[in-house]
Parts: structure tokens; C-alpha cells; sequence
């Protein structure tokens, strides 16, 4: 599982200096120049229906791992972090199919959807519902490509991370009334507890 790719999922919850300090660019620009072995490519966005939660995904070509030589820079880019979030950042590893999950990044807007699986759910028959969920949404248009997976550092519970890139929020509301849609939402929702989506606008400058 150590060289298995993987999207990091941090969600931060900003205060005030997000938006009032350069802090957060400031630990982008670390962790590009960092000498942190696998990193591919790295996105950020708030959540549009909510300003004040930014979303930070970075592709790695394995799982990342600390070391010596990594260390200064981990705690200068924690030291940032802590200054302009009201709580401890939320971080999740994601090895998404397809890797790297670019075509949905590129696109104008980004839903992500975050569920917690059922305990009781068999996971290789609920891989094939979310399989079909997303397999709709290819000939819509309107949509720019889709990639899921499960978190692999989960504690406890079973996640699955969606990601579906849209050329706007009304093609993907126009998605949801398609028959095809209504009936491939209907399985994944009855594997899943709760779940949490949203759409980011992602950048990666």
C-alpha cells in the first residue's frame, strides 16, 4: 500500500487571516519547493457553497512519508496552517481510479462528494454501485471526467471520496433529474451513512 498513489485531502477551516495574510501561499510555496519525494501536482479551492472551508489536494505517486530531511519544512508549513484555521486541519489519503483524478480538477467546478460507508455494506458489490453511479455521467454533457476511491488512512470507518468535474453547477443539477442518474443515485445512497458535497473552483497557482 506504501506505493500505492494517492490524493491527500486536507480541509482547512479558516479564520479571518486566510483571506487577511499570505500564510497559506506561503505553505503551498513550501511544499512545492520541499524536498518531499512523489509529489505530482497540487490543486486548492474553498468550497463555493461555503467561502469559509478551503480544500487543499495534492497527488503523490506514493504515500507520503516524513523524514529528517522533511522535517523543518512539515513544521513550518503545520506553523502556517495553525495561523489561519479556527481548527485542526482534516486530512485524508484517497487512492482514486482513475489516478491522477486531473480531468476532474481542470474543469470549471469540481463536486466532491465524501461519504461514510454502512459497516454492514459488502464493499466489492458497493465498488460496483459507485462504479455505475459515475459511468452515467461520461456522455453528459457537460461533464469533464469522473474518479473515486476509498480513504486509505481511515480510522475506524470506511470513506469513499467522489469526484466529478462539471462545466457548471446547473449541468451537473440537470444531470441529477436524468433517469439514468435517479437510478444509479438510489443504490449508492442506501451503502452510505451520511455524506458531505460540494463544489470547489480549483486553482493551482
Amino acid at each position: 500500500m506504501s506505493n500505492t498513489p494517492v490524493t491527500e485531502i486536507i480541509t482547512l477551516t479558516s479564520n479571518d487571516a486566510m483571506k487577511t495574510t499570505s500564510y497559506f501561499q506561503e505553505a503551498v510555496e513550501l511544499l512545492r519547493q520541499s524536498t518531499f519525494e512523489g509529489i505530482q501536482r497540487i490543486y486548492w479551492g474553498d468550497r463555493v457553497q461555503q467561502p469559509g472551508i478551503r480544500q487543499w489536494f495534492i497527488d503523490w505517486d506514493r504515500r507520503p512519508q516524513g523524514s529528517e530531511s522533511t522535517a523543518a519544512t512539515t513544521a513550518q508549513i503545520k506553523e502556517k496552517l495553525n495561523a489561519i484555521v479556527d481548527s485542526p486541519p482534516k486530512r485524508r489519503l484517497v487512492a482514486f481510479n482513475p489516478f491522477p483524478p486531473t480531468k476532474c480538477f481542470a474543469a470549471p467546478f469540481t463536486e466532491i462528494i465524501i461519504s461514510t460507508v454502512k459497516p454492514e455494506t459488502d464493499l466489492n458489490e458497493f465498488s460496483k454501485v459507485v462504479d455505475l453511479s459515475l459511468e452515467v455521467c461520461h456522455p453528459f454533457e457537460g461533464c469533464y471526467g469522473t474518479a473515486w476511491g476509498y480513504v486509505v488512512d481511515a480510522e475506524g470507518v470506511n470513506e469513499v471520496v467522489l469526484v466529478v468535474g462539471w462545466e457548471s453547477p446547473e449541468r451537473h443539477v440537470a444531470f441529477t433529474k436524468t433517469e439514468p442518474a435517479k437510478k444509479t443515485t438510489a443504490p449508492y445512497l442506501e451503502g452510505v451513512e451520511s455524506s458531505t458535497v460540494f463544489y470547489v473552483q480549483a486553482q493551482n497557482t
